[in-house]
């Protein structure tokens, strides 16, 4: 996967107008969710912190989206590429989500 940091800008569905993003997987997400008609408003910039564990170790991490859809439900959502699906923090981090929701 090819990690490229960067800026989108004149967004409509972003609460900001303009988001950063960690890699051209997300890039092309937020694209996606500009163009979702069901997508009320998204953004990274929401404050969640979710808790989970690690090899006995508390860890936290930040969702990559919060999504509001038109009618009125939330979402966190998360990019991740292969192979860190595959891996155990990330399988952690979805279990905690969902508990988290």
């Amino acid at each position: 996967m090819i990690s490229k940091k960067g800026i989108l800008t004149n967004l409509k569905k972003s609460l900001y107008g303009k988001e950063d993003y960690d890699s051209m997987l997300e890039r092309e997400y937020m694209i996606e969710l500009e163009r979702n008609p069901s997508v009320k408003t998204w953004t990274k910039k929401h404050g969640i912190k979710i808790t989970y564990k690690l090899l006995g170790f508390t860890r936290h991490y930040l969702p990559d989206f919060l999504v509001e859809y038109k009618d009125g439900s939330k979402e966190i959502h998360e990019t991740k590429g292969l192979p860190l699906l595959l891996w155990l923090s990330t399988k952690l981090k979805g279990q905690s989500a969902e508990e988290f929701c």
